[in-house]
């Protein structure tokens, strides 16, 4: 674990990654995804998509198989979640050898952004995603079992199969602005570059998360 971007990110308070999950409706507003999804089922996975943006433009991410967390994680600390997914220390398994790409998950911290640039909207529930994560390494013990947060999502490559999650916190709405219209990994590092203190978004915080999902063209490609 890189302890320099573990202490970054944590500048966020746990009542700010609180207010990053709240989107200020009821359970009852929340029964409808906003994202595509089939009634087919293999596994427990669910058959569907989601956006993403790859290089500048919106692709879509067809979902197929079931998300993948494992302990041990890589400080050896416990993890809280019920989903055995963690935030802030490294998977120890991997859901298959070789190399596997990364998807990087842009999350608002402490704002909501306008729904149109949420990829996955809904606070803890995303097509095969977990449900919830324990980002108790970030924000202390109260966020051991936290609802996923809402994120959008980046890539880099054109691939199908598991990815390994890397969060990324965006802390102003200027800033996911600007994440909003670069649709890139290269507008992200940009940003990042600008903000060596972390104080408008944060590095990369590595986790035990990897989803399984192919990359196909969207609108734009």
């Amino acid at each position: 674990m890189h302890s320099t971007r573990l202490a970054c990110f944590a500048m966020a308070t746990l009542g700010t990654f609180v207010a990053a999950c709240s989107d200020g409706r009821t359970p009852t507003q929340l029964d409808r995804p906003s994202f595509d999804q089939t009634q087919n089922s293999v596994d427990g996975a669910e058959f569907g998509f989601t956006a993403g943006w790859l290089k500048g433009q919106t692709v879509q991410f067809f979902y197929h198989k079931p998300f993948f967390c494992a302990t041990p994680v890589a400080d050896g600390g416990p993890v809280g979640s019920t989903t055995a997914c963690e935030a802030g220390s490294d998977g120890t398994v991997d859901p298959r050898p070789g190399k596997i790409p990364i998807l990087f998950v842009m999350t608002p911290l402490g704002f909501r952004p306008a729904e149109s640039t949420l990829q996955c909207p809904i606070v803890g529930h995303c097509i095969n995603h977990p449900s919830t994560i324990d980002l108790s390494r970030l924000f202390g013990a109260g966020a051991a079992n936290a609802p996923l947060p809402a994120h959008s999502h980046i890539v880099d490559q054109a691939e199908g199969n598991f990815w390994e999650l890397h969060v990324i916190g965006v802390k102003d709405p200027a800033t996911w602005d600007q994440v909003v219209a670069g649709k890139s990994l290269a507008a992200v590092r940009a940003l990042q570059a600008a903000d060596p203190t972390g104080t408008k978004i944060t590095p990369e915080i590595l986790t035990d998360v990897y989803l399984f999902f192919d990359v196909r063209p969207g609108a734009g490609m």
